[in-house]
């Protein structure tokens, strides 16, 4: 990978050595042509996206910096209405609980706002609610992190949360405390905590683009957080989903150095990690990663043994694709689709700040 401008917005700090790394190579992945995406919206992150129940729900950050989301390729619509979600990060969504949509932000006031989707397919999500601060607040500078996993039959999702100190506060929402309805209350949760163990630092406003996926690592369900450090070079921490505990950070190997924060994606059922043998396994090992780097076009890296291996960051296949913003890595059972907010200054392909993507698989 070229040498990519230092962004030294990041600290890693690593609490273990790095990893030893064998030298077997992951499989090439297979990729599409991009294409137009988001007709003619214009935004100012890619686009975030999840499919329930054969649905596709979409989700970016606006020019005007309110949410917007479409529902099967509609028309876009500002969720919630004008002015009652701004924020200056992307935002993110998953399903939870099962069936239905959440979409979660970084709120104007660096708190942590969402809303549900209900059903239909007109603008159908509830108010926009701050979760609670019972503890402390979230103190937010930069998107949440979300991911799914069940531990001993129980679907939990953790949201985690860059604060302005450097630090990564957390809160756990469990299936089991959610009324019948599925709503999720401001206060589930009990507050945020601050995670030990690893820790980003610096004096940035905004950390656009880290990610969080949920699958098995080694010999434990665990979720795996990727982010840029102070170098521009690309970590993982673990986190032992039975404790909360980090159990390592170390850098994604290849030296890469990026221009942005960190999007990362897995194939496999979204809502529970699988253990080896059971079926989906393999293709829940299968994850990717996107970042800028300071050439200004989209870079990607592959692995299909749950990071272990990786095949090396590169360009994105078809032709360099300018961005200004973190690629989004959303994914389904056996398909991820990369999205990305053109940059129409470098390339008159597309317009400027469209929404363009290509599907990976």
């Amino acid at each position: 990978m070229h040498t990519l401008r230092r962004r030294g917005t990041l600290t890693a700090l690593l609490a273990a050595l790095l990893l030893t790394f064998g030298l077997a190579t992951p499989a090439s992945a297979d990729e599409g042509r991009w294409f137009n995406l988001g007709g003619d919206a214009r935004a100012q992150s890619a686009s975030y996206s999840v499919v329930i129940g054969g649905n596709l729900y979409e989700v970016v950050r606006g020019s005007d910096n309110n949410i917007w989301f479409r529902y099967n390729n509609n028309t876009w619509r500002p969720l919630g209405g004008f002015e009652t979600a701004r924020t200056s990060s992307p935002p993110r969504i998953i399903e939870f609980p099962a069936g239905r949509a959440l979409v979660v932000i970084r709120g104007m006031d660096s708190e942590i706002w969402y809303a549900q989707a209900n059903s239909g397919s007109a603008n159908f999500w509830t108010n926009w609610r701050q979760f609670a601060t019972e503890n402390s607040g979230a103190w937010a500078m930069g998107s949440p992190w979300l991911s799914l996993s069940v531990i001993a039959g129980t679907t939990g999702l953790r949201i985690d949360v860059p604060r302005y100190d450097g630090r990564i506060n957390y809160r756990y929402i469990y299936d089991f405390n959610l009324p019948s309805s599925g709503d999720i209350a401001p206060t589930q949760g009990r507050g945020w905590y601050f995670a030990q163990g690893f820790q980003l630092a610096g004096t940035s406003r905004d950390i656009e683009g880290e990610s969080q996926i949920a699958l098995w690592g080694y010999g434990y369900p665990e979720w795996q957080s990727y982010f840029t450090g102070g170098n521009g070079h690309v970590y993982r921490a673990r986190t032992d989903q039975r404790n909360g505990q980090v159990t390592q950070v170390n850098e994604v190997p290849g030296g890469a150095e990026c221009d942005s924060g960190v999007g990362s994606g897995r194939l496999g059922n979204p809502n529970r990690v699988v253990r080896p043998g059971d079926g989906g396994y393999r293709e829940q090992q299968t994850v990717m990663l996107s970042c800028v780097g300071n050439d200004g076009y989209v870079w990607i890296n592959y692995s299909t043994d749950g990071g272990q291996n990786w095949a090396g960051w590169r360009h994105a296949s078809d032709s360099p694709a300018p961005t200004t913003a973190t690629p989004a890595v959303n994914s389904t059972f056996s398909e991820f689709t990369l999205t990305i907010r053109w940059n129409g200054a470098r390339s008159t392909r597309y317009p400027n700040n469209a929404i363009v993507g290509k599907k990976i698989s």
